[in-house]
């Protein structure tokens, strides 16, 4: 009786031994889901909201934004927890929680990486625009510039224009399209201010030449009145 109580003791024992070190390796695996679910999800309603946000014709090329939506599909895996009472099931549990966990670093990664590729192309398309409307740009602007040449009333514009297209020739093979589009502005600004001059001059031209027809109206006039 004795060895039998002492047995039955002892599995006891052996028993809630593993039990409690079933409970605490479980809800370590929990907390490693946890915490890999809120980097993931951290990210999912973060910049890969913004991300998800650019459109096909805003990237360079329309694949990241393809990888991006079908990132964005991805289904997570349901949280149970550990609510297994014994040794046996939360070893289960543990086990597929770490499953879990795997799948949000793994996805983590990927989607990552997708969102950092959308970033990137839709960068590199608006470097590619920028360079494109200032070289448009640059060729307005060295047109007027040629047929603005005694035209306009203050030479100072062209001065200020011929300024500009040296600075904006500079930044043509810059990678920074913030600083193309100001010179871009900065050009379309001075090609205005040719623009208004010129036509501050043709206005002048045209005032002095009715005031001189009309002097000489009045003059004839009175040459035949006086004859």
């Amino acid at each position: 009786v004795v060895l039998v109580v002492a047995g039955v003791v002892g599995w006891n024992m052996y028993r809630g031994a593993k039990l409690a070190e079933a409970k605490e390796a479980c809800a370590t695996a929990a907390d490693g889901v946890r915490s890999q679910a809120n980097e993931y999800n951290a990210l999912l309603n973060g910049d890969a909201a913004d991300a998800a946000a650019v459109k096909a014709e805003q990237v360079k090329d329309a694949k990241t934004v393809e990888s991006l939506g079908k990132e964005l599909k991805a289904s997570a895996p349901e949280y149970e927890g550990c609510v297994a009472e014994d040794a046996k099931g939360l070893d289960a549990a543990t086990v597929k929680l770490g499953e879990q966990a795997d799948w949000y670093k793994t996805h983590e990664q990927s989607l990552s990486k997708a969102v950092r590729a959308v970033i990137e192309s839709k960068a590199a398309k608006t470097l590619e625009t920028a360079k494109t409307n200032l070289t448009a740009k640059l060729d307005e602007a060295a047109k007027l510039l040629t047929d603005s040449d005694g035209k306009v009333q203050d030479n100072t514009t062209r001065e200020t224009l011929t300024n500009a297209i040296d600075a904006a020739t500079r930044l043509k093979d810059a990678n920074d399209a913030t600083k193309i589009d100001k010179a871009r502005k900065t050009l379309e600004d001075a090609i205005n201010g040719v623009n208004a001059s010129v036509q501050a001059k043709t206005d002048a031209d045209a005032q002095a030449a009715a005031a001189a027809a009309q002097a000489q109206a009045q003059a004839q006039s009175a040459y035949n009145g006086g004859s």
